[in-house]
């Protein structure tokens, strides 16, 4: 069982990555926030539990949380924790814009489900536990090798091989950081306790292109499309030019 750890995404992946923002792979660090804010988020999210929170996908959890509760706001656009993240991620990162995927809460156990082996679309997350209370099981479980290596095992074998996968504690207190767009990684199953996570999104400031982000997925999770006007004025006035200037200066590399 590992508590504390730095890996880069080659690390992981086992090979040298094209699509990133960094080499940032997966850190988990004291983060120093302070507690009565934890506190008040996790008082508020229990008290939206069951009047707000959804249950897809066998995890019960509460989107827009930043929308639903004002301190997480104040959190997610925190300059001197945007600040510290750039410097882990060694990429100056900002608030994922979509913006009921910039945060979520997540509440998981025996009752509430945990989340299946999946790569996330978005390309940086950082996990903060606001509770662990008498959990087993419930490591963030990383497979060491490539998406669709390890998505091709567990359809041919059904599991994954202890050997090839990282398990990491979360623990109150630390957030788990990381690189997690294109990695295949769960939460293992809880067979006891009950465990509340702050999710927060990141993506890069300087290359917003860099994202798996699919309109399928977006719609499938808010199909009333409220997000789209915006989602369009993003791609238009961030990441077109930040991907066409991407390719230019890659052209101007080739010419020299």
């Amino acid at each position: 069982m590992t508590t504390a750890i730095t890996l880069t995404r080659s690390d992981i992946l086992g090979r040298p990555s094209f699509w990133k923002v960094s080499e940032l792979g997966v850190r988990q660090f004291d983060h120093g926030y302070p507690e009565q804010l934890l506190d008040t988020i996790l008082m508020k999210a229990h008290e939206l539990r069951e009047s707000a929170a959804k249950t897809n996908l066998n995890l019960r959890y509460l989107r827009n949380a930043h929308h639903h509760i004002p301190e997480v706001a104040q959190l997610m656009h925190d300059r001197a924790r945007l600040d510290r993240l750039s410097g882990l991620a060694g990429v100056p990162l900002e608030p994922y814009p979509v913006d009921f995927l910039g945060s979520m809460i997540t509440f998981m156990g025996p009752e509430d489900g945990t989340v299946d082996w999946h790569g996330d679309s978005v390309p940086v997350t950082e996990l903060v536990a606001l509770s662990a209370d008498d959990v087993a099981g419930g490591e963030l479980a990383i497979y060491r090798g490539e998406l669709d290596e390890g998505r091709a095992r567990l359809a041919a074998e059904g599991e994954l091989p202890d050997d090839r996968t990282l398990k990491l504690t979360h623990r109150v207190g630390h957030s788990i950081f990381g690189q997690l767009m294109g990695v295949l990684h769960r939460t293992s199953p809880m067979t006891s306790g009950t465990r509340v996570t702050l999710n927060l999104n990141l993506r890069s400031a300087a290359q917003p292109h860099i994202d798996d982000q699919r309109l399928s997925h977006l719609a499938a999770e808010s199909p009333d499309f409220a997000w789209l006007d915006h989602y369009v004025s993003d791609v238009r006035c961030r990441q077109l030019p930040s991907l066409r200037n991407t390719a230019t200066l890659a052209g101007k590399d080739r010419d020299v």
